[in-house]
């Protein structure tokens, strides 16, 4: 069965009586060698017969997003565990994060909701289920690009640590001009929506400008947070 069977199945298929296959019950078939997982799905409220090309529409493109996001918790580095999802601060983050992983639009972000979730079980991360909404959340909100631009970001800032003899100031000078030229021509950021682009991404504390009294600084120019680095922690690469 591959990847976008249950958007098939769940467009045109139908059993003796003419009733509407459930898209929750071919996921649990196509992942019937992993119990928990199942056990996750069964969870899902099911969906009613659709009576509207609309509502079939609507099905394939939430099969679709919970393929994503089952494919990646299936696959995760972090085991999943009948006694675990059995716990109610699992059960609250794992339901917290299907509501978002089914209002988003970008694989890529899905497939980072999964890695939050999945690496949420590390005791090395040792999160709470406050923290875990807080991420969660700034996850939720942020755009791809803004993600793209801050993980650009942090890549020079790591490239390019602070010397001794530099301000914070004079650390990013060092580095701005080729992060900004980066960012505009693989993000598609236009040179004069760029510093705007960059201030509205302190709403998610991702990010944050210098405001100190620096001679000859236009107050354009920032880091990225600690937040940053931790979220990171969750959903780097598996």
């Amino acid at each position: 069965m591959d990847r976008y069977c249950i958007v098939r199945i769940s467009h045109v298929l139908s059993d003796e009586n003419g009733e509407t296959l459930n898209i929750v019950g071919e996921l649990s078939k196509f992942y019937s060698d992993k119990p928990v997982i199942r056990s996750l799905l069964q969870l899902i409220p099911g969906w009613g017969t659709a009576d509207t090309l609309l509502q079939q529409r609507a099905n394939e493109i939430r099969a679709d997003r919970m393929h994503v996001f089952f494919d990646e918790l299936a696959n995760g580095k972090h085991e999943l565990t009948e006694e675990l999802i059995k716990s109610e601060d699992f059960l609250h983050c794992y339901f917290c994060t299907l509501r978002a992983v089914l209002n988003t639009r970008q694989r890529e972000k899905i497939i980072m909701m999964a890695r939050l979730l999945g690496s949420s079980l590390a005791n090395l991360i040792n999160t709470s289920t406050d923290e875990y909404e807080e991420l969660l959340t700034i996850l939720d909100v942020v755009s791809l690009r803004e993600f793209n631009a801050l993980l650009i970001l942090f890549n020079f800032e790591q490239s390019n640590p602070k010397q001794e003899e530099q301000n914070e100031l004079q650390n990013v000078n060092s580095y701005w001009e080729s992060f900004k030229s980066q960012v505009i021509s693989s993000l598609g950021i236009s040179e004069n929506t760029f510093p705007a682009f960059m201030a509205k991404m302190e709403r998610t504390g991702l990010y944050l400008r210098f405001t100190g009294g620096f001679f000859d600084y236009s107050g354009d120019k920032g880091r990225t947070t600690a937040l940053f680095s931790r979220l990171l922690q969750f959903i780097k690469e598996q």
